[in-house]
């Protein structure tokens, strides 16, 4: 996803900054900035789980189900003829007409399920955009909440103590949000939330030290759910930007967004403006008060993360 352009115009001063950084192999040395003091640590990712995340392709969809349909058709109507014709399409040839139309019929209700089995395998999903079109794009939630193990060895040192359970969680939030937002912003090779381009998983993100909006929310409520995995989280997407919201109590005038019953206080991890708990650049705002998004609570759900408003 990419960055809106009203974040740009923000004073450099106020632009969240990575002091150093140092990686071998999986091994990553890091200093930031978190407001006028300088933080360090050290860290060793756990093995990854997650396998190779693709861009989506819609001839690459379109032709794997084709040739799984070829392949189950012949199986399940040996006196049918299944092939694949000029225009990439099946055709089907059998000596009866009931033969041809009881295999259109299966055919009819059996590749919606073998494209999902697609989708699924390769971590997208189907998505109602904000402005109402159905759209691919990955399986932002499924992939945070697959990442959390793997980042344990980092999120464990964001961990806060002291003070009450709230407070230990805001200034672990805190922390958290002003390491993601120091990490370099990348405009990768995408367009807003259609196809699932040019996202990076956590750990790509973290061992490439790039990221864009969507890759670095998911990012950071991975690292948050490893931390907190009770904490109530939210993702929220505009149609060119991706937010986060955690159920923390706002303070003063932080902005928040209530949602299916939970108030969640909101924040902006991209960068490269350091925002902090509660703040939200003015064009993230106009979308968020105007309703102009879509939100998926960061939680497993037997549809995978099924997008509702």
């Amino acid at each position: 996803m990419r960055l809106l352009p009203l974040l740009l115009l923000l004073p450099l001063s106020l632009c969240a900054k990575q002091l150093s950084f140092v990686r071998s192999g999986d091994e990553v040395s890091v200093r930031w900035e978190q407001g006028q003091e300088a933080q360090a640590l050290t860290y060793r990712l756990e093995r990854g789980t997650l396998p190779p995340l693709l861009i989506f392709s819609p001839e690459r969809l379109r032709r794997d189900t084709l040739q799984t349909l070829l392949q189950q058709g012949k199986e399940q109507f040996p006196g049918v003829r299944f092939r694949l014709g000029p225009g990439g399409e099946l055709t089907l040839q059998a000596r009866s007409q009931q033969a041809v139309d009881a295999a259109m019929a299966w055919l009819a209700t059996t590749r919606p399920k073998v494209e999902d089995e697609w989708l699924l395998a390769r971590y997208f999903q189907r998505f109602t955009d904000p402005a109402g079109g159905e759209v691919v794009k990955q399986d932002h939630v499924r992939i945070a909440l697959e990442s959390r193990a793997e980042l344990a060895p980092l999120a464990e040192q964001f961990k806060e103590e002291g003070g009450s359970e709230e407070e230990a969680r805001r200034k672990s939030t805190a922390a958290v949000l002003a390491f993601v937002q120091a990490i370099p912003y990348a405009l990768l090779d995408n367009s807003g939330i259609r196809g699932g381009r040019g996202f990076l998983a956590p750990r790509q993100v973290l061992l490439q030290n790039r990221g864009d909006c969507d890759s670095k929310v998911t990012l950071m409520a991975a690292l948050l759910g490893q931390i907190y995995p009770n904490l109530k989280q939210l993702m929220i997407f505009t149609p060119d930007h991706a937010l986060l919201g955690v159920e923390l109590t706002a303070s003063g005038e932080e902005q928040t967004l209530e949602w299916a019953g939970t108030r969640y206080l909101l924040m902006e991890p991209t960068g490269p403006a350091e925002l902090p708990l509660g703040t939200l650049a003015r064009s993230s705002q106009v979308m968020v008060e105007s309703g102009q998004f879509r939100a998926q609570p960061v939680q497993a759900t037997e549809t995978n993360s099924t997008a509702t408003r």
